[in-house]
């Protein structure tokens, strides 16, 4: 029980001492969606991206498109949070290109309203975008925090720390948005 306790209490610490690069990480997203959204004519390479990616997810059953896009989320996130840092340019190039790709996405759908598309996005994304805050701060702050000497720990401490974040709040935030991201297909089961 007290490991439990011990988990929980250095998730909440760490989640605390980077929140400023988990806040910097919402700030990059949204100025990416702005910018994905108003030049959205100009970004036609992600259209290929957007196809490819929707090609990995189609014709699946509900349980196994929900166990797909829950890996597919897992993986990202752990990359960027917990393994490839890169000096904290791998979560941040990551937040960057998931704001772009959402605010094209946004601009690309022309025909949808924004009613529509909060329908389709805000209901997963209440849990999928903090989980993915969260994993591109704690990347950045793992990856930049010794450049700002807010850091005394080494490289294997930080990981560990990621680590807990990773498995107390990302993972239960990212499978919630998985089951919330089937709806469509569960929908289509029972009608």
């Amino acid at each position: 029980m007290f490991e439990q306790n011990n988990i929980l209490r250095t998730a909440v610490d760490t989640l605390k001492v980077s929140r400023n690069f988990i806040f910097f990480a919402v700030g990059v997203y949204i100025v990416a969606a702005v910018a994905g959204w108003e030049y959205s004519d100009d970004l036609n390479f992600l259209e290929e991206q957007f196809h490819e990616l929707a090609q990995r997810f189609e014709n699946l059953s509900p349980i196994a498109f929900v166990f797909r896009i829950f890996m597919h989320n897992l993986l990202a996130s752990y990359l960027a949070m917990c393994f490839v840092t890169l000096f904290g340019l791998v979560p941040l190039a990551l937040a960057m290109f998931n704001g772009l790709m959402v605010g094209w996405f946004a601009g690309w759908l022309e025909h949808v309203s924004w009613f529509g598309l909060a329908v389709f996005l805000v209901p997963h994304g209440i849990f999928e975008w903090p989980a993915m805050f969260i994993a591109f701060g704690v990347g950045m702050w793992r990856g930049m925090a010794h450049f700002f000497g807010s850091v005394d720990q080494s490289w294997g401490q930080l990981w560990k720390k990621a680590n807990c974040v990773y498995f107390v709040f990302v993972v239960p935030l990212l499978f919630v948005a998985a089951v919330i991201e089937g709806r469509y297909h569960f929908m289509q089961m029972f009608s």
